[in-house]
């Protein structure tokens, strides 16, 4: 049975033997200088998160089980969900326990873009700074916002958060009382072209396996 893609974080990224995970989001900012010596700052375009996954050592199963995935997304129309493994949840419940099954929305969006505030959590629940969330927005296609957490936020006892702070912006599309992922929270990314290491086999062991990749929207 063929693949639909975006793989999801089961399929793909949760899978992976990660011994080295850089997760990131650059600035796309441009800078000018007048005469007079000041610098004038400019927003280039839209912030994307990017990322290289260093693999550590695989046994021949291991690496039978990886590397062909990593050759069907190497595939113009391959996509796979990636998130930080190494911040899977909020830093106050990293494995989701207390949020269980709780429905979190986003409620509110600040005139600024960068202040939201979150409704459907458990009462007292908290949102700390390097916390991830992500929700899916816009139709053909749908496309898929991950925010880094910027600022402290406790829910109430209605579990509505006060606004709080993320990074990057929310983007033009976002509907209010979408679904928000707080555990895994993921951003639909492509393997950057041209930086597959596949790896060298040695004595049993596959090593050196990396990658890069960058989000997309499309």
């Amino acid at each position: 049975m063929a693949y639909v893609f975006p793989l999801t974080t089961q399929q793909f990224f949760s899978r992976l033997p990660i011994e080295e995970l850089v997760f990131d989001i650059p600035e796309s900012v441009e800078i000018a200088e007048t005469g007079g010596g000041e610098l004038l700052p400019a927003d280039l375009g839209t912030r994307l998160w990017t990322g290289e996954v260093r693999l550590g050592d695989m046994t021949a199963d291991e690496a039978a089980e990886i590397l062909p995935l990593l050759d069907i997304l190497r595939r113009a129309a391959g996509s796979f969900m990636a998130y930080d493994k190494a911040r899977p949840g909020p830093r106050a419940d990293v494995n989701g326990l207390t949020l269980g099954a709780s429905s979190p929305k986003l409620h509110t969006v600040a005139t600024n873009s960068r202040e939201i505030r979150l409704s459907g959590l458990p009462a007292g629940y908290l949102i700390q700074p390097y916390d991830y969330l992500a929700f899916a927005y816009g139709t053909a296609p749908v496309r898929y916002a991950l925010h880094r957490v910027a600022s402290a936020a406790v829910a109430s006892g209605a579990g509505l958060t006060p606004l709080f702070e993320v990074s990057p912006n929310l983007r033009p599309g976002w509907t209010l009382l979408a679904d928000v992922t707080l555990v895994r929270a993921a951003c639909k990314c492509l393997i950057v072209p041209g930086s597959v290491q596949p790896g060298r086999r040695k004595s049993r062991l596959t090593t050196g396996v990396s990658f890069r990749f960058q989000q997309t929207l499309r």
